[in-house]
């Protein structure tokens, strides 16, 4: 994800895949199919002396490929970088964690813990759990 302010309101701060799928739109899925027909064909018409198995797999990889690009987007979607009117009707915003309150915030303390970009959502660590590294028995 971009590493800036969302633009857009925050449904979800930190979805997973099972929220990404459920938001998955209808233009999502044909994305999915016609990639995945288009890599059949190309697999089809470049795959000459066995065409079906090398259809087969191409379309498994562009069946890949589009569902990373799929998770990719909505999950853009869900964390506000991308358009999300329709996420925000069907499962409302996120109250505590929005772009505007991040603005109000900006401030650069010399603690990275502190900094507003450090991955709150995921719990900031503290440094009696994640203690700096020592490299003195090292040689």
């Amino acid at each position: 994800m971009p590493y800036s302010d969302p633009k857009y309101p925050v449904v979800n701060p930190s979805p997973d895949v099972d929220n990404c799928v459920r938001s998955i739109r209808w233009q999502d899925v044909g994305f999915v199919a016609a990639t995945t027909c288009a890599t059949w064909a190309y697999g089809y018409v470049t795959g000459k002396p066995i065409r079906s198995a090398s259809a087969s797999t191409a379309a498994a990889l562009g069946l890949t490929f589009a569902g990373m690009i799929v998770l990719q987007d909505t999950r853009g979607r869900l964390m506000g970088y991308k358009e999300n009117k329709r996420e925000v009707t069907m499962y409302g915003y996120n109250p505590h964690i929005q772009p505007e309150l991040a603005k109000q915030k900006k401030k650069l303390t010399s603690d990275p813990i502190q900094y507003e970009r450090f991955p709150v959502a995921t719990g900031a660590a503290s440094r009696s759990v994640k203690p700096k590294p020592k490299f003195t028995n090292y040689d």
